[in-house]
């Protein structure tokens, strides 16, 4: 190679790194809290603080592994090889959960069951003793309900890869003398392993991230202990640090997920959908029935409870005006972070022709949406505190800069993930013949390119915008002071009990998430099957 030419190779080397860099730093510039002691703390925390946290955490992660594969794997492999009433509505339906944040469901189910609710009420007119009414605010109830918003996470991928399996796996394990009981455990499941540790990996990740959920469910688990370091303790130095040794519990998850797959591969595509069975009588009942069940558990039964508590207090809806404001101004500066970013990774991956160093530098630039909201929090604003030391005559701790620094940080992932997959359509034999009939560098651009970029621009906008919407560690902790948005604001309502008037912020945030579930339910029916990867 040339000099001339090498250099050329290096260059959207270097660059990509440089974009890259900004996005890890957060989370490595924790390492440097451990020049900062805290012995007062630490005590503390190893006494009273981390031994319940780390049980509450271990035991959540083990529930919610059961409560998710169970309806995420049976509903996913009912629906890919069975017909069965109400069949294609379920199809679209079992993803509806996904719409809403834990936190909201999980102040909604908290509100219902409180001793005044109508779930605690009917159970006392039952004859039933308040004593013994099922405890929500456990861990149990904190799996039960994060499993009513995360299974679809299994259920989509799971769904995905029994279609792409086809019959083939069934039908030779049938053929061996196996029973369907024994041949999907003997034989489906283990070639679907790809699929559902990955989907199980999502779960698990998106648990250790949740902060809304477990507190308002009165559950701590290391990421509430990372927020009450920082906002009870008051010492970030401690918070950094413990928050470094959640990245290492965040690591630990991604490593055996990559163990659990294993070297198995998802199956190709089948030429021939494998034909359904069709379920008559009761054993379709048996199926259709348990599925609406979750889906009213993880969707209807909340919205519904949003819609009473709004209009219960129409009269005294809460002021959300500037909260929403300030939703929609930051969801669109991080957007459009993200998808400027995006573009630059996508676009020096281009360049160099996939060159792997370009690649990875995009690759590590996105591991920020593995790592929970509340640790890149931190390390953002130990980084600004460590800026702001440096150079005093900046105010970066108290502005935005935090916060969007730990959002582009934190949803890079879920823009790449759809900016590449519209820089796939865009082949390059197109822009070619473009430039061969004349065509200057401008209008290529204008008539070639962005029409074929526009729909995944969009949707990686979309997906981002209403990441950013329902996100609460991040912004509740870096947010200056006074500067609320939606998520904030149902942080605060249900810090104090008031689920009624919680309720109002939190439909908004519902119907906003209902955006991405809409496009993930186009994406299945185009056969893609695929959600952002971590």
């Amino acid at each position: 190679m040339s000099p001339a030419a090498s250099a050329r190779a290096r260059w959207p080397r270097a660059l990509a790194w440089v974009v890259a860099a900004p996005l890890l730093l957060p989370v490595l510039w924790l390492a440097s809290a451990f020049a900062t002691p805290q012995p007062e703390v630490w005590p503390h925390l190893f006494e009273q603080v981390l031994p319940l946290a780390t049980r509450n955490t271990l035991a959540l992660l083990a529930l919610l592994a059961v409560f998710a594969l169970v309806p995420g794997v049976g509903f996913a492999w009912a629906s890919a090889r069975f017909e069965f009433p109400g069949r294609r509505f379920l199809d679209w339906a079992l993803v509806l959960p996904l719409a809403l944040p834990g936190y909201v469901v999980a102040f909604v189910y908290v509100g219902l069951a409180d001793y005044a609710g109508p779930l605690q009420t009917a159970w006392r007119a039952l004859g039933g003793s308040p004593a013994g009414f099922p405890e929500l605010r456990s861990v149990p109830g904190a799996a039960a309900v994060l499993a009513l918003v995360l299974y679809p996470y299994v259920f989509l991928v799971v769904r995905a890869a029994f279609l792409r399996q086809g019959s083939a796996a069934m039908d030779a394990a049938r053929s061996l003398g196996h029973g369907p009981v024994a041949a999907f455990f003997r034989a489906v499941l283990p070639m679907a392993r790809p699929a559902w540790v990955a989907g199980l990996s999502l779960v698990l990740l998106e648990a250790l991230a949740d902060f809304g959920a477990v507190s308002i469910l009165g559950v701590d688990t290391l990421a509430t202990a990372v927020y009450k370091t920082w906002f009870g303790l008051y010492s970030l130095p401690a918070a950094a640090q413990l928050a470094f040794g959640l990245v290492g519990v965040v690591v630990l998850v991604l490593v055996l997920e990559r163990l659990g797959r294993g070297r198995g591969r998802h199956a190709g595509p089948q030429l021939v959908p494998p034909p359904r069975r069709v379920l008559r009588g009761w054993r379709g009942w048996a199926v259709a029935l348990p599925a609406l069940a979750v889906v009213m558990l993880g969707f209807g039964v909340p919205v519904a409870q949003l819609l009473a508590w709004s209009w219960q207090s129409r009269a005294q809806l809460p002021e959300v005006g500037e909260a929403a404001l300030n939703t929609a101004l930051l969801a669109a500066m991080a957007a459009v972070g993200v998808l400027l970013l995006s573009l630059a990774f996508a676009g020096l991956a281009r360049r160099s022709g996939g060159d792997r160093v370009v690649r990875a530098a995009g690759f590590v630039g996105g591991l920020g949406y593995a790592v929970p909201g509340t640790v890149l929090a931190v390390g953002a604003m130990w980084l600004l505190v460590a800026t702001e030391q440096a150079l005093p005559a900046l105010a970066l701790s108290s502005s935005l800069a935090g916060v969007l620094l730990a959002l582009c940080a934190r949803f890079l992932r879920v823009g790449h993930e759809a900016t590449e997959t519209a820089f796939q359509a865009l082949r390059p034999s197109l822009l070619e013949s473009a430039r061969l009939l004349g065509a200057p560098r401008c209008q290529r651009l204008r008539l070639v390119a962005l029409p074929l970029l526009r729909p995944g621009l969009v949707a990686a906008l979309l997906l981002v915008l209403v990441e950013v919407v329902k996100e609460l560690p991040a912004t509740l902790m870096l947010r200056p002071f006074g500067w609320d948005t939606l998520a904030v604001k149902i942080h605060g309502y249900t810090s104090e009990g008031l689920w009624a008037q919680a309720g109002w912020p939190a439909l908004w945030l519902c119907l906003v998430g209902l955006l991405p579930v809409w496009w993930l339910v186009r994406q299945e029916e185009r056969g893609s099957g695929s959600l952002p990867a971590r």
